[in-house]
């Protein structure tokens, strides 16, 4: 009985993924207080889902089905002086970056998840948020292509 009680969770499990998006879907407000809770959860979910673009489609799978790229968006619009945008970009560019399968760059590229991330207003006056936002920008143009493109550009048809 005891032994159940000590085993080791699979970080990069899918039951793991659903934990700590529950966690973070629990946070109403990202604050000073809160802050590093939510930086490591933002971590762990970049980590598992760079981990199962690779070697487990569920965990992908789940990160759609669950919208996390909108729990990301959420977590942007709800920061309150809290110094959450760094992390949260340098997350984002570093997830981008990794991810391989077009399944996966289609689906953070559509919806409007990254369009929201860049035109959200962020406040650059001092720090280095700007250099996260541009690597950010690098991260997502470095997987544009003639497919991935119409995705972020909103396209009016003339008749």
């Amino acid at each position: 009985m005891w032994r159940s009680l000590w085993r080791s969770i699979d970080r990069f499990s899918p039951q793991y993924f659903k934990y700590i998006l529950n966690e973070l879907r629990g946070i109403k407000v990202v604050e000073r207080s809160n802050r590093e809770l939510v930086i490591d959860i933002l971590q762990s979910m970049v980590e598992i889902v760079t981990y199962g673009d690779k070697h487990d489609p569920i965990i992908f799978e789940y990160f759609m089905e669950y919208q996390v790229m909108a729990e990301f968006v959420r977590v942007l619009k709800i920061s309150k002086n809290s110094r959450i945008e760094a992390p949260l970009l340098q997350y984002l560019s570093i997830m981008i970056q990794n991810i391989e399968s077009d399944h996966a760059i289609y689906y953070c590229f559509s919806n409007g998840y990254i369009n929201s991330i860049i035109t959200h207003p962020f406040k650059f006056e001092g720090g280095d948020l700007a250099s996260y936002y541009m690597s950010f920008l690098r991260a997502v143009s470095s997987k544009l292509n003639r497919d991935t493109l119409c995705l972020l550009v909103k396209v009016e048809l003339v008749s």
